[in-house]
């Protein structure tokens, strides 16, 4: 009998320790899939729009995000903050084109949206434009790193017009770096 219970017993650690070790390599990635959609793209593309410029631009930072707080903690969900206008003729009106943030590396393009916040200081650094409406080039988009694998990823911006869907799109000069644990804003090396 008592070889009985150290067999058992043995077996229960081993199954203890597996489901331990399933739970800790498939609980993120089941997590992201049965999460809420904040952070996901909206969609995923073999490649990228085709550049055209004619965008302003600064990714300035990323943060941790939570809904209702900010903070350079680590998490899962994170904040791209920056400002972005088009620059393609005074009269340009900003809020009839939709935009996004096209994270991209050379087997995808992630799009994923912008949430846009005033910014009063860029429309007085461009007034000499003559463009009216640059007070709302704040953005922010909101990221999971659960939906990025490892390396490194281009960022760009997208302009998509609300009427006749015409694009405007320019890579920028910052990649992020997506480790095991982190997501990191870093720039281009040149």
């Amino acid at each position: 009998m008592t070889r009985n219970t150290a067999y058992f017993g043995k077996l229960r650690h081993i199954l203890l320790w597996s489901t331990a070790l399933l739970y800790l390599l498939f609980s993120p990635s089941i997590s992201y899939h049965l999460s809420s959609q904040e952070g996901k793209p909206l969609q995923v593309w073999k490649q990228q729009p085709e550049k055209t410029g004619g965008i302003r631009y600064n990714v300035e930072d990323l943060k941790y995000w939570s809904k209702n707080v900010e903070s350079y903690e680590e998490g899962e969900i994170y904040a791209l903050w920056g400002w972005a206008f088009l620059d393609i003729g005074s009269n340009t009106v900003q809020a009839d084109f939709d935009r996004f943030v096209i994270i991209y590396n050379d087997a995808n393009a992630y799009l994923f949206p912008i949430q846009v916040y005033p910014r009063p200081g860029v429309q007085d650094t461009f007034k000499y434009l003559g463009l009216s409406d640059l007070a709302s080039s704040g953005f922010y988009s909101v990221i999971s790193r659960n939906a990025l694998t490892a390396g490194k990823y281009g960022i760009g911006l997208l302009f998509k017009h609300k009427q006749d869907g015409t694009n405007h799109y320019l890579q920028t000069d910052k990649i992020l770096v997506r480790s095991p644990n982190h997501l990191s804003l870093d720039s281009i090396s040149k």
